[in-house]
């Protein structure tokens, strides 16, 4: 079976070495990687509409008829087709973006079952980016939930699935090495049952149960390696010597605001751990604009001050260099005796060179950059502490990387992410933590609408109007491009959509995970300096983009997401002095009041932690969103959230075994041993 999982997809029938290259862009080299690569997302298609049933931002099917000759206008950079369908009650509009090739592929006068998204324009309706399908084809595929993979430019869902298919001919013959004692306890699925229903499952039902089990394995192996870790670094005694603290009170003192109790509380919990026993980790976690920076620059300070050095690290290199940049600033406010550098991937050579030396010699009191800290090359002299987001899930991970580079530090983590308490301390335990709740008292509440599509024209015209005072905005869109099957605005055709109503002088530019974090850089570089007007992007700027000048942004199908991320993306907007909104676009169908409440939400509360409470309320095991391409602490599968039962189970039974069999010798753990070694992130057991 080895042999099997191992063997090239060209072993494959119908998969050829066109077919395999495509495959291998999207890191799918084997038969092992194809059963792991799962839909992105699952679609139940519903029963065709009439015309009259319609409602403008729901996904609809319509039966009709192309009864004119598809038109195709075209304009600098992109193309628009546009058809009349003619219905058993009446006319309705086709429209296609970037597709001019559809009016070749379209039999006139032979019915099709048209799926898309509905729209309206100057009062008339119209199906946008419809997928076609014959009307027999698409009864069958209303009988179960149909796979959507994550795809790429010449390799369509149709192909995956057929590829996809053909590997789970053999998934029977996998073995289960998870402890059947688990499997029971738990109520689990079988590897070979989980991997067949999370590509294939006759129901949500059944594709709920598969997610669960490889959630369950997730977090095990999450816990697994947290307590590994934990157990292979001593305890280590406190060798700093952190007594001085004239400088920093006085800076504190001279800060042009009042510290915020929240903040004042955060800086009384670092102090402390600094004259403790031990060396500790702590995370503070604090919403957006709560002020988790001067914390850290106070914190950073008392370190100087005291003959010792620190890193912060940040997760995007703009984001880096505004903190560079503004520790600077303070420096020569505050007429301070301190060298800070800035480290990131684009430093150049030479640069990197000098601030390597200087490091190492400790001419260097603070170094801000990106993960170019934790490079071979780099050694501090008497590195103190260290300062990072919650992209390193372990305080104990992030010390052993930089116990070698010098004094084994203190380690803060910085979460803008507001988690529960409950579920803090679980997937944080050993950790110290504490979360600051107040805001600054200067921060203006941000102005939170929620709107259904129809409202999108007057949504556009108040973002033109915040262009107009010089402002810029965000749109996010839920995916990256246009995809067979796919449901939700995107990013490449919204910005096309964008171009044919708003005037030439507005710029813009879009921004996804796909790009190269080069190409991402320099699009976010471009934004930050004013150059491109409205930014329309997916959740990657959920993190790591900072820009006071931005003062909206509207999120288009805003009910796929959490409520948790909502509140992310719109903490983007608000960091200025100046009042800023968000446009939440609900486009659920009306039925849907659970989708209707929660985003309620946001309209009610800027309470990043009473939200984070209420998304854990409302989000049960039931309600599925797919798999996730990232998530909170960097899982694959689990939400932390919608899996809060498991996520305690599997920190139980974490506990429970290394209790029992702290070595892993008994024969029935001899798995977790591999699970240990290997990492995170690894959801097969044996695969």
């Amino acid at each position: 079976m080895t042999d099997f999982l191992d063997s090239p997809l060209k072993t494959l029938k119908g998969v050829g070495e066109k077919t395999e290259n495509l495959f291998n862009k999207m890191g799918v080299y084997t038969v092992r990687d194809i059963l792991s690569f799962f839909p992105r997302e699952f679609k139940e298609y519903p029963h065709p509409k009439t015309i009259d049933d319609l409602n403008v931002g729901e996904m609809a099917s319509v039966l009709g008829m192309v009864i004119r000759p598809i038109v195709v206008r075209r304009f600098r950079k992109f193309s628009i087709s546009l058809g009349v369908l003619e219905t058993e009650n009446g006319v309705i509009e086709v429209v296609w973006y970037n597709m001019p090739y559809i009016k070749n592929t379209i039999n006139r006068n032979m019915p099709y079952i048209f799926y898309g998204k509905v729209s309206e324009k100057n009062g008339v309706l119209r199906i946008e980016q419809p997928a076609l399908f014959e009307p027999g084809e698409y009864e069958n595929i209303r009988k179960k939930p149909v796979p959507i993979y994550r795809q790429t430019k010449g390799l369509k869902n149709k192909a995956i699935t057929k590829v996809v298919t053909q590997a789970l001919s053999g998934v029977d013959e996998i073995s289960d090495d998870m402890p059947s004692y688990l499997l029971e306890k738990r109520n689990l699925l079988s590897l070979s049952s989980a991997i067949k229903l999370m590509h294939s499952p006759d129901s949500l039902e059944d594709l709920v149960k598969a997610r669960d089990r490889f959630a369950y394995t997730e977090l095990l192996e999450f816990f697994l390696e947290a307590k590994s870790l934990e157990n292979g670094m001593d305890v280590i005694p406190n060798h700093f010597n952190l007594e001085k603290h004239e400088i920093t009170d006085k800076v504190k003192s001279c800060l042009p605001f009042e510290l915020t109790e929240g903040q004042e509380e955060a800086i009384s919990d670092i102090f402390s751990d600094f004259s403790s026993e031990y060396i500790t980790e702590r995370l503070i976690q604090g919403d957006v604009g709560c002020g988790k920076t001067v914390v850290s620059f106070i914190a950073m300070l008392r370190m100087a001050e005291n003959g010792y050095q620190s890193a912060l690290m940040a997760p995007t290199e703009v984001l880096a260099t505004q903190h560079y940049e503004g520790f600077l600033s303070d420096i020569e406010k505050y007429d301070l005796d301190f060298k800070v550098a800035l480290l990131t991937g684009s430093t150049s050579k030479k640069d990197k060179d000098s601030i390597y030396e200087r490091l190492a010699s400790g001419d260097i009191d603070f170094v801000i950059g990106t993960h170019a800290l934790i490079q071979d090359k780099v050694s501090f002299k008497k590195l103190g502490l260290v300062i990072t987001d919650e992209q390193h899930r372990f305080g104990v991970k992030q010390r052993k990387v930089f116990s070698d580079k010098g004094d084994t530090p203190f380690s803060i983590l910085l979460s803008a992410t507001p988690i529960p308490r409950t579920l803090a301390l679980v997937l944080y335990d050993g950790m110290n933590i504490t979360q600051i709740r107040t805001l600054p008292k200067n921060r203006q509440k941000i102005k939170t609408a929620v709107v259904d599509p129809s409202l999108r024209t007057k949504s556009w015209q108040m973002i033109v109007s915040e262009i107009q005072k010089g402002r810029q905005a965000y749109i996010v869109c839920p995916l990256v491009s246009e995809s067979e099957n796919s449901e939700g605005e995107n990013v490449i055709d919204y910005e096309m959509k964008l171009k044919e109503v708003l005037p030439d002088s507005i710029k813009t530019s879009v921004l996804h995970g796909k790009m190269k974090p080069d190409e991402k850089e320099e699009v976010i570089s471009r934004f930050a300096s004013g150059e491109i007007s409205i930014l329309v992007s997916t959740t990657v700027i959920e993190v790591g983009v900072n820009v006071p000048n931005a003062t909206i942004m509207m999120i288009e199908d805003a009910q796929r997401f959490g409520l948790s991320s909502l509140h992310q993306l719109r903490g983007r907007v608000g960091r200025g002095a100046d009042q800023s909104f968000c446009i939440l676009v609900n486009s659920a169908p009306k039925q849907n009041e659970n989708a209707k409440k929660r985003l309620m939400c946001l309209k009610e509360s800027n309470d990043g932690f009473f939200i984070a409470e209420e998304d854990l309320k409302l989000r049960g095991p039931g309600d599925f969103r797919g798999i996730r391409q990232s998530g909170e602490m960097g899982f694959t599968i689990v939400d932390i959230y919608q899996d809060a039962n498991l996520l305690n189970e599997a920190k139980e039974d974490c506990e429970e075994i290394l209790k029992e069999d702290p070595a892993l010798k008994k024969p029935e753990n001899q798995i977790f041993l591999v699970l240990k070694e290997r990492g995170k992130n690894k959801i097969f057991t044996n695969l």
